[in-house]
């Protein structure tokens, strides 16, 4: 028996980006599997056959006729996540069917791709295992999938002012196989260039903006948890409507202009989402 796909970290962003899909068993972990694994390979190069993440779910629905098929909408600062639990991720359309969105959690399933045949592509998690997370695990797995990404940005980057030797370079630099490999299928089929990585970088910067800080509190932070606590005392089930977010606000001394800061700022963080325009809801 050979050891299971590592769940790799991603953000919503590239993974949905993803429309590649292919079948390894070159490495040496494949080579005793009757049938290889499938790998979505992203834009930027990353191999994912099971995927870790962490975000807030919005929304959950059962979209089964003869059976029940659950789909939640799980977000993280820079998308959405699509998930799908039936019959035969029991554990996970439990969990799904009992929780009330808005709740952090993590999520560890397989990657999966659907073509129609119209051309179009729809990338899913299916859940292997689905568990309530808070926001400080969401934060550190914004960190840590930050810090990923950026590493084979670099590399992509590298290669492509280098266009010469790329087999030299990654052996140089201490590459692993698996990852040359997707980084290599990544510039050959995506074509990535600098334009995407310029895109990737604005997403970095708003998904690091995210995370709270741990530095001493500051104006910012009270205005924030002013928002928040108003939020839940004025929430009843179905969010509250912004105009009267901001009357209750102002009668705690913040402007109109300090309001909108700390309720995008909150929103950002997944700490509140807005189910309908101009109504917002408390994680």
């Amino acid at each position: 028996m050979s050891d299971r796909e590592v769940a790799q970290r991603v953000f919503a962003k590239e993974f949905n980006d993803s429309t590649l899909s292919i079948e390894s068993g070159s490495s040496d972990s494949n080579k005793n599997i009757g049938r290889s694994p499938n790998f979505l390979v992203t834009p930027l190069g990353m191999k994912v056959n099971r995927l870790f993440a962490v975000g807030v779910i919005t929304e959950v629905d059962n979209i089964g006729t003869d059976n029940d098929i659950w789909r939640a909408r799980m977000v993280d600062p820079s998308g959405a996540f699509t998930i799908y639990a039936g019959q035969y991720q029991q554990e996970a359309a439990v969990f799904l069917s009992g929780i009330d969105p808005p709740v952090f959690i993590s999520v560890v399933g397989k990657a999966r791709m659907y073509e129609p045949g119209d051309g179009s592509k729809f990338i899913s998690i299916r859940p292997e295992a689905i568990n309530r997370a808070t926001d400080h695990m969401r934060d550190r797995w914004v960190i840590d999938t930050a810090e990923l990404t950026t590493e084979r940005m670099d590399i992509i980057s590298d290669l492509i002012l280098l266009d010469t030797d790329w087999t030299g370079y990654f052996d140089e630099n201490g590459i692993s196989s698996d990852i040359a490999e997707g980084i290599r299928i990544a510039l050959e089929k995506y074509n990535t260039g600098q334009d995407y990585l310029r895109e990737m970088i604005i997403m970095l910067l708003e998904c690091l903006k995210s995370v709270e800080s741990t530095e001493a509190e500051s104006t910012k932070d009270t205005n924030e948890k002013i928002i928040l606590r108003i939020l839940n005392e004025m929430d009843q089930g179905r969010g509250v409507i912004y105009e009267k977010l901001i009357d209750a606000a102002k009668q705690h001394g913040l402007s109109e202009e300090e309001i909108d800061e700390a309720t995008s700022s909150v929103l950002s963080k997944g700490k509140c989402y807005e189910p309908r325009i101009g109504i917002l809801k408390p994680v």
